[in-house]
């Protein structure tokens, strides 16, 4: 098998290409509600109500649909000027910004390597870390940029995270553990309130975007890893379990 590079894997057609979350609703019909039964609106009016302020971070964001409706729902109370919404994607399908709406913003850009500055009371990921290579990365920097109250809610298979000497992939699940961060096997799902320093010893070696489709049906992307020396012990104890 031939593992793919982070610059290479941008380029893939199984990347570029894919329609996981393009249309998708902060609530209602085909929404982000649905998806992950959490309403996003109901989480940062209540940040709104209780701090003054609230920041949303949609990383994977599609055409900004869900951070769109929640801009325009906030422009109709007049309570944009407390609210901070960020949208960050690999293709530039954003919808366009009405004139009216100067809390929202739209980023073209890859995740691995991204970084910032800011904290956001919620950060999603709706289907996108599939279609990354570097996964732990990427899950590294959202954790890092959480308020101390703040939400991390993403789509997550742990199976597509290959580890050398860990074949039956216990080794992640224990260190999302040892976090405390909250992983539903059977809704693929991860979150976690306030920040965290996920730290797993693992290097990134490449990515496989030949492996066919995932638990959704659609094509996505392996992340494939090995463990520094300094956690090898730790990886061979949880193999055993």
């Amino acid at each position: 098998m031939k593992l793919v590079k982070e610059h290479e894997l941008i380029w893939s057609p199984v990347v570029a290409n894919n329609r996981m979350n393009r249309k998708r609703k902060a609530s209602g019909v085909n929404s982000y509600e649905q998806e992950l039964r959490f309403k996003p609106e109901a989480f940062l009016d209540a940040r709104i109500t209780g701090s003054g302020q609230a920041k949303w971070l949609d990383l994977c964001c599609g055409e900004g649909n869900a951070l769109l409706q929640y801009a325009e729902s906030l422009a109709k109370r007049d309570l944009q000027e407390k609210a901070i919404l960020k949208g960050i994607d690999l293709v530039d399908q954003f919808q366009e910004i009405p004139p009216s709406i100067h809390c929202l913003e739209f980023q073209i850009r890859p995740l691995v390597g991204w970084s910032t500055d800011m904290t956001f009371d919620l950060i999603t990921c709706i289907h996108g870390l599939h279609y990354i290579g570097d996964k732990i990365a990427v899950l590294t920097a959202a954790l890092r940029a959480l308020a101390p109250k703040g939400v991390f809610i993403a789509n997550f298979d742990v199976d597509s995270i290959k580890i050398e000497g860990n074949e039956k992939g216990t080794y992640i699940k224990q260190a999302l553990l040892a976090h405390k961060i909250d992983y539903q096997h059977k809704r693929k799902m991860i979150t976690c309130t306030g920040p965290r320093n996920l730290e797993t010893g693992l290097v990134f070696l490449g990515a496989d975007d030949q492996r066919g489709p995932n638990y959704t049906g659609q094509e996505t992307v392996d992340g494939y890893y090995r463990l520094h020396a300094d956690y090898q012990q730790q990886a061979t104890k949880s193999q055993r379990q």
